[in-house]
């Protein structure tokens, strides 16, 4: 998994995580906030690697999913970036511009 894709789960995961178990929050938990290797969570649950990779498998599908029908992240992002841009225009001194950009959201 490549940093562009954990970044993106762990937004999956702040936005959806409190609709997952609380056995798959742990899980995947353990795998991104603490950066454990799957025989790490294996060997501390006393489960198989094989279990860990199914269960952060069915985690990842269950909040790509959640996205897919709420699309609070993609939503987040959108604003986020709407407002970075108003912020460089007025930072530049384009206060016409930045009025401009904020009434359009309104």
């Amino acid at each position: 998994m490549n940093l562009e894709e954990v970044v993106k789960l762990n937004e999956l995961f702040d936005a959806y995580g409190e609709l997952l178990t609380p056995y798959q929050k742990d899980i995947l938990s353990d795998f991104l906030k603490f950066n454990l290797s799957f025989s790490e969570i294996a060997e501390n649950r006393n489960v198989s690697r094989q279990a860990v990779f199914i269960v952060l498998n069915k985690c990842i599908k269950k909040l790509e999913e959640y996205e897919k029908k709420v699309r609070a992240v993609k939503i987040r992002n959108d604003f986020n970036n709407k407002i970075s841009g108003t912020i460089k225009l007025l930072e530049i001194g384009e206060v016409g511009k930045a009025l401009d950009k904020l009434k359009e959201e309104v």
